[in-house]
């Protein structure tokens, strides 16, 4: 057999075993039936509690029976697997100390009549009075970030309040806009590298998003260093936050992410957000829904595959079978 013969054998060898693989791989994800694997998480930020009948556009001191609202909900009508508290739990701007704590206790002793279990980001407006450890310390919790495996998913919060100076804690400061340190980028990291399916948690969102003037503003000082790892990790399946007074959705380089409005902002009085995940685990497929109420009815899906589709593998696989460097 000449040399141009055995190249062009293995050439058309090569497109059949590609071929092949890609049939095979339709098939199979054709043939599979199996039941998704479902989580239920509910979703309730800034709820912004205040002595004020109205402060700007949020309706400060109806918080306590709005949120007396959404746990009856969760608990009698969505019953969720997990709950994530958003951040913003009290307005706190110009309060003294020690009425932002008896604000912060009352509003949680409502949110802990939830029957699921409970996570919690944290808020700019939570440090406008208080220190970080006196937030977690009313909150019942150890940590500002957290990771929670249920179901097959995995879960995870993160903190986006930090000063950029020297990336230390905020405390006690007025400001608006987040700051995630190298630190907390390197937890974070940490937290999604898993094959599980993986929703985030945080309180500002990682993209530019529209305020409650319709003006687009960034949320988090270093977005682009948060997406970034994001990015790199497939099984990151939605990123959901809060801070902007409207629901919204966007998709920056294959991610979805999601913000829930304010509890008690006039123009969406009431807000908080199910979210629906399933996951097939033979076709790496997880697909979420979040629905979104209050006086602005929003629904936003949301689906990723943990693992490359059909013509991607073919694709490499041809590239292996030719020598190509990926």
């Amino acid at each position: 057999m000449t040399r141009r013969a055995i190249l062009i054998a293995v050439v058309v060898l090569s497109v059949a075993l590609a071929a092949a693989a890609f049939v095979l791989c339709r098939s199979q994800s054709a043939r599979y039936h199996e039941e998704p694997v479902r989580l239920k998480i509910g979703f309730s930020p800034d709820w912004e509690y205040g002595s004020r009948k109205r402060l700007a556009h949020k309706l400060t001191n109806q918080a306590p029976v709005e949120l007396e609202k959404v746990v009856r909900y969760f608990n009698e009508e969505f019953r969720p697997d997990l709950v994530v508290g958003g951040g913003d739990y009290v307005e706190s701007s110009g309060v003294k100390p020690e009425t932002a704590k008896r604000q912060l206790r009352e509003v949680n002793d409502i949110f802990k009549r939830l029957e699921a279990p409970r996570v919690y980001a944290l808020g700019n407006h939570d440090m406008r009075s208080l220190s970080k450890e006196e937030v977690m310390e009313i909150l019942e919790i150890n940590s500002p970030h957290s990771v929670t495996d249920l179901g097959g998913f995995r879960v995870v919060v993160f903190d986006t309040n930090f000063n950029k100076a020297d990336d230390s804690p905020r405390s006690r400061q007025q400001y608006a806009e987040g700051y995630v340190s190298a630190r907390e980028l390197r937890w974070l990291e940490a937290a999604i590298t898993t094959d599980q399916p993986t929703l985030v948690f945080s309180h500002h969102s990682p993209i530019t998003a529209y305020n409650v003037d319709g003006v687009l503003v960034r949320n988090i000082t270093n977005e682009e260093a948060v997406r970034a790892v994001f990015e790199r990790h497939r099984n990151v399946v939605a990123v959901i936050s809060g801070h902007t007074p409207r629901p919204q959705h966007a998709v920056v380089n294959g991610v979805h992410y999601l913000i829930g409005d304010t509890l008690v902002n006039e123009m969406g009085f009431g807000a908080f957000a199910t979210i629906q995940a399933e996951w097939y685990p033979s076709r790496a497929k997880v697909g979420i829904v979040f629905e979104h109420y209050g006086l602005r009815r929003e629904t936003y899906a949301a689906e990723r595959y943990l693992e490359k589709g059909c013509w991607q593998q073919t694709l490499a696989t041809a590239r292996r079978l030719f020598g190509v460097a990926q």
